[in-house]
């Protein structure tokens, strides 16, 4: 208990360590989030985000590491000082003064060491009695900002099941982790590259990777909401267990066949219920199979993707993120699935956050099985957040506000 209160307070310290002195006498401790030639933004523990002119302040105490473009193009970065009401950066040769109506924009970051923040956020549901049921669901989040780019990390996994024992029913296991990397070009242009890998054994899915990238383009901007547009092309190796595939009627301009028939419906002689040495795949409770069922066990494909994002800091302390991605197969535009997610998060002090997440995965044609087309997860819990937190979709390289 000893040791997490050091880290705790340790953490703590860190995250709100800057010091605003104000011209009037007052002061204001948090984190700088944002600098510009005419503001500064601090995030404090309390009172959120406050914004501060610059003509209000008298001097800064602060590990804060900016890098500097003047209109000229010239760029001076290195620790932000301010004492007298001026500002200046202090760099290796010395100390620069910043005049402040030379600025084009300011970027913030961290000296010497990668400025990576984030969240691991976790969450148990355990029942027993007239009700036995386990669940656990964890969701983390890291990102590394430069100051024209912008790494990403996740992981996820959900487990839930009823009953114990002999008698345990498992109804959800799935993870998902992966990356994306974000480079802007020219203006509101970027270029992306992204890795994933996914198991979802309830849709049959042992595995999918995916490799990928394109162009995306920052379509609206602020410092505190941001809608970004992408598309490009991916390819994606797809594994998936031995189960029974079925036929039925096909859809118009989607025909395949199979062997054996969905539970409930009835059969065609000659055709077998099930292949040797596979298990019947029953359909969930309450959903209906898909009209169409391949008969392979594993696909390599090559896809065109198309998406959006959208991000907006709500509160001081609540912000909202959505992606919504469209992957079709380049060798038919029926066989295509959907990746959709949607978070809420509270951040509840400087180290603590709460999170609500929904995801959604959709396939229009499984590949294998019969199993239903649409997964729909809903997580929440506490996180641990670092470095500031999780800031949800990518905003550009400049995620602070820039220079007004």
């Amino acid at each position: 208990m000893v040791v997490v209160a050091i880290i705790v307070c340790g953490i703590s310290s860190r995250v709100w360590a800057d010091q605003i002195f104000l011209q009037n006498g007052d002061k204001v401790t948090g984190r700088i989030d944002g600098v510009s030639k005419n503001e500064l933004i601090v995030a404090t523990e309390l009172a959120g985000h406050v914004v501060i002119k610059w003509k209000a302040v008298a001097s800064v105490t602060a590990t804060v590491y900016v890098r500097s473009t003047l209109h000229d193009g010239q760029v001076v970065e290195g620790m932000l000082i301010v004492s007298d009401g001026r500002v200046a950066i202090q760099q290796r040769n010395g100390t620069t003064p910043v005049d402040l109506d030379s600025v084009s924009r300011f970027d913030l970051g961290t000296a010497g060491a990668v400025a990576w923040r984030g969240v691991f956020t976790a969450g148990v549901d355990l029942s027993r009695g007239n009700a036995e049921t386990l669940t656990v669901a964890t969701n983390d989040v890291a990102t590394r900002i430069g100051p024209h780019d912008r790494l990403g990390l996740f992981g996820t996994y959900l487990f839930s099941s009823v009953g114990t024992g002999a008698n345990q029913v498992t109804t959800a296991d799935t993870a998902r982790g992966g990356g994306r990397y974000d480079h802007d070009l020219i203006g509101a242009l970027y270029i992306f590259e992204l890795a994933e890998a996914e198991t979802d054994p309830l849709q049959l899915l042992d595995r999918r990777v995916v490799l990928g990238g394109g162009l995306g383009v920052h379509a609206f901007k602020t410092g505190m909401s941001q809608f970004n547009v992408f598309a490009g092309v991916s390819f994606a190796t797809d594994r998936y267990a031995q189960g029974t595939t079925t036929t039925t009627t096909p859809a118009t301009g989607t025909g395949s066949t199979g062997t054996g028939t969905l539970p409930g419906q009835s059969g065609t002689a000659g055709q077998s219920s099930s292949a040797p040495g596979q298990n019947k795949v029953q359909p969930s409770p309450g959903g209906t199979p898909p009209a169409v069922v391949r008969t392979t066990l594993s696909r390599n494909v090559a896809e065109g993707l198309t998406g959006q994002d959208f991000f907006r800091q709500l509160s001081n302390s609540v912000g909202l993120s959505e992606s919504l991605t469209f992957y079709t197969a380049t060798t038919s535009t029926s066989d295509y699935r959907i990746s959709f997610d949607l978070s809420l998060w509270a951040q509840l002090n400087g180290w603590l956050q709460w999170n609500l997440t929904i995801s959604d995965r959709y396939l229009h044609i499984p590949p294998s099985g019969g199993a239903l087309q649409n997964d729909t997860y809903l997580t929440t819990g506490l996180g641990i957040t670092f470095g500031g937190g999780a800031n949800g979709a990518y905003r550009g390289a400049d995620v602070r506000p820039v220079s007004r």
